[in-house]
């Protein structure tokens, strides 16, 4: 249990992480650097993620604003973060504009959502944290191993 009663945050590195106040995401949300210029990579980062923040998850929620190119997910401190490159600099203002603030959930997994200092992202597989939607689905994979079927008792 957090020290604000609600359930734990996700592991860490470091273990469990404690969930933020409301008044604590309200100051988060207010640390956006506005000096970035406009770029098509947004930075989010997902304040009190009780929940898991995968690859799926974020794509559901960018692709409703514009097409996503790639997505990198890492973590940072207490917080999860994302890299979204979007194929346009206009997607990715209007997904700053309206994702901002947003849950992904009911009272968690609260988006701050600014721009990127990268101009590109470079992904070298597809998997639960990385993912260019450029690509097809097996890139990265290990071409060279055989596909050895067994039986499954």
């Amino acid at each position: 249990m957090s020290r604000y009663g609600g359930p734990p945050g996700p592991p860490s590195k470091r273990g469990r992480m404690d969930m933020l106040s409301p008044g604590e995401v309200e100051m988060e949300l207010k640390k956006v650097n506005d000096n970035l210029p406009e770029n098509h990579i947004i930075l989010i980062t997902v304040i009190n993620a009780i929940y898991p923040i995968n690859v799926s998850t974020l794509h559901k929620v960018c692709r409703s604003i514009g097409e996503v190119d790639r997505l990198v997910i890492f973590e940072k401190g207490t917080f999860v973060q994302a890299l979204v490159e979007f194929r346009t600099i206009a997607h990715a203002a209007e997904a700053k504009k309206n994702l901002h603030g947003c849950d992904i959930y009911n009272n968690a997994c609260t988006l701050k959502v600014e721009f990127a200092r990268q101009e590109r992202l470079n992904v070298k597989r597809n998997d639960d944290k990385t993912w260019d939607f450029t690509q097809t689905e097996d890139f990265g994979k290990v071409k060279d191993e055989p596909n050895i079927q067994r039986k499954v008792l």
